[in-house]
């Protein structure tokens, strides 16, 4: 054989050399390697999901216990109100913003592809339910916050004048007026999130039904029923907050005046800034920890043939 000929018969070898590898697959031991890195990358997503969700629930916690405890005076008129009003919005788009995640990703742990089991995926969709149910505990809360109806005179006497008694308008059955407006409106909105959200959970429970008198496998029966139960216990719990939500405010606040209003306001949209950017990061972080969890369990599947064949 010529060295031309040598050459061309080498780089030959050389090309096909990657595709035999490659078609052999990846060995036991590089498969564990890759496991040993998947899992300290899961594990790095956990925490960092967790610490990003505590701090969420710890800042929401400081926000609604300031709001929940004061209340507008004659100066503040309506400043403490409209706060507790775009509080109860925010948390109302992002119990929306939750339901959505938890659309995708129920949808997503029902592909056969997604090698979780049923109780990671069950914890997943669990977390979400959590959140949900704590928000509208806390647009509850801010509603009962709110001050309630009070009787007072249209009028009031100011003593006496040329012509007998003189009144003037009472400054205290005008700001009750002003709150109680804010306090109707919040319960007519809080009602209607609590009626969409029962809405919602009673077409689920409808499919799930329909699902678990479809099926046979005794896998997907048991998870459907598991389903259906924690479906039902969220519509009871939804009907005992509109209850809830139906009884008057009747809260003992401290009115603070319009300077410390405003000073809470101002530092309210920021805490409201910083938390926008603090649920964009968890939603991040949560979406590649389920990918990476998918993945650290696939490959565990993939090691376990590999044992059986050799």
């Amino acid at each position: 054989m010529n060295t031309r000929a040598s050459i061309f018969l080498l780089a030959a070898m050389a090309l096909t050399l990657p595709v035999c590898v490659q078609a052999a697959g990846p060995t036991p031991q590089q498969l564990k390697s890759w496991i040993a890195a998947r899992r300290e990358r899961v594990d790095l997503l956990r925490d960092e999901s967790k610490q990003i969700d505590a701090r969420i629930e710890s800042r929401l916690d400081t926000l609604i216990g300031v709001l929940s405890k004061i209340a507008d005076s004659k100066d503040s008129r309506t400043k403490v109100a409209r706060m507790k009003e775009e509080t109860m919005k925010t948390l109302m788009k992002t119990i929306e913003d939750y339901h959505q995640k938890r659309a995708v990703f129920l949808q997503d742990l029902r592909n056969p592809q997604t090698h979780l089991t049923e109780e990671e995926k069950l914890k997943i969709i669990g977390i979400f339910d959590q959140r949900i149910e704590k928000r509208i505990q806390q647009i509850v809360t801010l509603y009962h916050s709110m001050p309630g109806h009070r009787d007072y005179e249209r009028y009031r006497a100011t003593g006496g004048g040329w012509h007998g008694t003189d009144y003037e308008r009472n400054q205290d059955f005008e700001q009750n007026r002003r709150m109680t407006t804010h306090g109707n409106s919040q319960r007519d909105a809080i009602l209607k999130q609590i009626d969409y959200s029962l809405a919602r959970l009673d077409r689920l429970g409808r499919d799930l039904r329909a699902q678990l008198a479809a099926t046979t496998d005794p896998a997907e029966r048991k998870e459907r029923a598991a389903e259906i139960a924690k479906n039902d216990a969220l519509i009871a719990e939804r009907r005992r907050q509109k209850m809830e939500a139906l009884q008057p405010p009747n809260a003992q606040l401290r009115g603070i005046g319009l300077k410390e209003a405003v000073d809470l306001d101002q530092a309210i949209k920021r805490e409201v800034d910083d938390l926008r950017r603090d649920f964009t990061a968890l939603f991040e972080r949560f979406h590649s920890f389920v990918g990476e969890l998918t993945a650290l369990h696939a490959t565990e599947a993939t090691l376990a043939v590999a044992r059986d064949q050799h």
